[in-house]
């Protein structure tokens, strides 16, 4: 029993710091109607960003969350000094929960404002979950929170296993999910290579996912496997595309935490976050298969009356298979990394305020390289 509470406070203490971090909706509205409890959440968040160090000219800084192509590399010229503010994350959402005599059945309809490059309101979660099986758009089953450090950066930690939304079909038996996911949706890999028009998608994505926790510490494990293929009307050829992650964190002390993550795999693709390539290359009449790897380590700890958090993320591919056929791969990225230095606080209760150091940096296959720096402030307030 002392266990248990141990492991309720430990996951409550994780959530939370997360929450404080990406500024997780607070319930602020209640509403009863029959059997049925609605809530209405959602924050406001002011970012205001200033990059400076090998940035393209064309681009206004680093993007809206920190963007790899908008980093110069070798030769290429650059732009130095980029100030920004927007309200983009900023996020509403409403989540509705009724008893059936079996379960709850839980509903979750939730939306910000980073769609169409910015200022565009986009769906992020919509979708019901009852005795075990969820269906909708929501977070991808392959991948966890359980080795993420908080940031106010939207993108976090890079080659973490995939942290974006889409379409799927869920089961849900204890710390084991299973789920069918849209093979099109947002994490799946946008090309081959530049021939986005030719792919082909005929089979869902499988993913396994197992994410539990005893003591201190929580921990998680998945897999994935897919068919990536494509099909021009005139040739046509498929490959078999997988990947595994394991994370977790622990508790080293009352005020310190550790985190974690590892993920790769052959044809993953997109399921690695900021994956610097996609699921696989054409060579002549073939699909080959692209394998990228990548992962993240970090430490909380508990300051006065917020939290300093340090994070390093590292995404690699390999391409020495395309570049021996032939492909023109040079200008691609090889490794990608990224670290974040924050102070998180709270000054009141649905308040949060932060400030964050972050360094971006890319690697080509052809050895170019740029880097750059983000200061970056935040202020959100839940209802």
């Amino acid at each position: 029993m002392m266990q248990t509470m141990t492991c309720k406070r430990f996951v409550t203490g994780s959530l939370t710091l997360l929450t404080f971090a990406v500024a997780t909706a607070v319930s602020a509205v209640e509403i009863e109607v029959g059997d049925t409890s609605a809530s209405v959440y959602g924050y406001a968040k002011l970012d205001a960003t200033y990059d400076r160090g090998d940035i393209k000219p064309t681009s206004s800084g680093l993007g809206n969350s920190i963007g790899f192509a908008n980093l110069a590399v070798g030769d290429e010229a650059t732009s130095s000094g980029h100030a920004a503010m927007h309200a983009w994350q900023s996020r509403l959402g409403v989540r509705t929960s009724t008893p059936t005599g079996q379960s709850d059945l839980i509903t979750v309809i939730e939306g910000d404002f980073y769609g169409d490059g910015g200022g565009g309101f986009r769906l992020r979660h919509a979708y019901g979950s009852w005795n075990g099986i969820t269906a909708g758009q929501l977070w991808t089953n392959f991948g966890s929170f359980v080795g993420d450090i908080p940031t106010l950066d939207f993108t976090g930690q890079i080659g973490r296993a995939g942290v974006n939304r889409q379409a799927q079909l869920r089961y849900s038996a204890g710390d084991f999910h299973v789920a069918l996911e849209a093979p099109n949706g947002a994490v799946s890999g946008a090309s081959y290579l530049g021939e986005g028009s030719e792919r082909q998608n005929s089979l869902p994505d499988l993913t396994l996912r197992y994410e539990s926790g005893m003591g201190n510490i929580n921990y998680a494990a998945g897999a994935l496997l897919r068919q990536v293929a494509f099909d021009d009307g005139e040739r046509d050829d498929a490959a078999t595309g997988w990947g595994l992650f394991v994370g977790g964190n622990v508790e080293v002390a009352q005020s310190t935490t550790l985190r974690a993550l590892v993920a790769g795999g052959d044809g993953i693709g997109g399921y690695l976050n900021n994956s610097p390539a996609p699921a696989a290359y054409r060579d002549g009449d073939q699909l080959e298969s692209l394998s990228a790897w990548g992962g993240t380590v970090g430490i909380s700890q508990q300051v006065g009356p917020g939290s300093v958090n340090l994070a390093y993320s590292y995404a690699s591919a390999d391409w020495d298979d395309a570049e021996t056929a032939g492909a023109d791969v040079a200008a691609q990225d090889k490794a990608r990394q990224l670290i974040h230095l924050n102070y998180l606080w709270s000054p009141a209760q649905r308040i949060s305020y932060g400030v964050e150091l972050a360094h971006v940096e890319r690697k080509t296959v052809a050895g170019d390289s740029g880097d750059a720096w983000r200061l970056q402030g935040s202020v959100t307030y839940n209802f």
